[in-house]
């Protein structure tokens, strides 16, 4: 709790005071700059959360976000955007074939070696995000856009399942079995067979800090008239944020395999291993996608522009 409040100072505070000043720097050139906008947004993409643990490969799946807030013009077709905004990212984690070798022993009080074989295994991971975004950016009186900034995000929760094929064999050392190996296998009433196990768990973070890029066209502007009374215009951009997520404080699993029996026997299954076996102590995201932005006029000011 006392990490999400430093992290609530550190963000807000400063974008109060940045909208302070622009604004009282809006109001006294009115005469020459464009209309302000109020926004609302959504965008979809591409999202991908990874980490340095070894023998993984985040692939990444379908991320988006919706959000609204307040766009102020300055001279020089110059802006200024904040807001906030909700946001839902998933990400698939790939995991190399595992083995695992417990001992074990049989009813019958023999010894043996239980031999997991983990195939197939992948987490899937989704979190859900606030956070507000700070760009600045440049609008041509033609409606070419661009803008850059940063977003501060806290975590509202997330959740990983983790899926993973099981062969599950037992070696005996005085026995001949499969193959002259010492290997039973495909004994279902011993317990000896494949099959798909899957491990739901929730997934937590503190706070994620991104970079963030946009470019794109906003439709139906005219350079001669902002009035309110003008339709709603349309934005079409590419953006792209990338950034990262602090870990310090988070508690980590030391181990990648949970027993996921409920009869008191042993029958192991892969969990969520996004925070599993990493030494940055961070997170890496990343969100690419296509946003679609509404503008409300608000004001009519004098347009610092020439007709074409």
């Amino acid at each position: 709790m006392m990490i999400k409040r430093e992290i609530i100072r550190l963000t807000i505070m400063p974008v109060l005071i940045v909208l302070s000043v622009c604004y009282a720097v809006n109001v006294t050139a009115q005469s020459n700059v464009n209309t302000n906008n109020f926004l609302i947004w959504g965008s979809g993409g591409y999202s991908r959360i990874s980490n340095d643990a070894p023998a993984t490969n985040a692939v990444g799946n379908a991320g988006g976000a919706v959000g609204a807030g307040f766009e102020m013009h300055f001279k020089n077709n110059i802006l200024l955007q904040t807001g906030l905004e909700l946001s839902c990212l998933t990400s698939r984690m790939n995991r190399q074939d595992t083995l695992l070798v417990v001992p074990m022993i049989d009813t019958e009080n023999n010894l043996y070696d239980g031999h997991f074989a983990f195939q197939n295994t992948h987490d899937m991971q989704q979190i859900l995000n606030v956070g507000i975004p700070l760009m600045i950016g440049y609008e041509s009186p033609n409606g070419l856009y661009f803008a850059v900034g940063g977003k501060a995000m806290l975590n509202l929760g997330g959740q990983s399942r983790a899926t993973t094929t099981v062969t599950s064999t037992a070696y005996y050392e005085n026995l001949i079995g499969y193959n002259n190996t010492g290997i039973l296998s495909n004994m279902i009433n011993h317990g000896l067979f494949t099959e798909t196990r899957s491990v739901n768990s929730s997934l937590r973070l503190h706070a994620i800090f991104s970079g963030s890029v946009e470019a794109g066209y906003t439709f139906g502007k005219n350079p001669e008239d902002y009035s309110i009374k003008n339709k709603p215009k349309i934005r079409l951009s590419m953006i792209c944020d990338y950034g990262f997520a602090p870990l310090a404080g988070i508690e980590k699993p030391t181990s990648l395999f949970v027993n996921t029996s409920a009869t008191g026997g042993f029958t192991p299954a892969v969990s969520g291993y996004l925070l599993n076996n990493i030494s940055s102590n961070r997170l890496n995201i990343l969100y690419v996608g296509l946003k679609v932005t509404v503008l409300f006029g608000v004001k009519k000011y004098g347009c610092n522009c020439t007709k074409e």
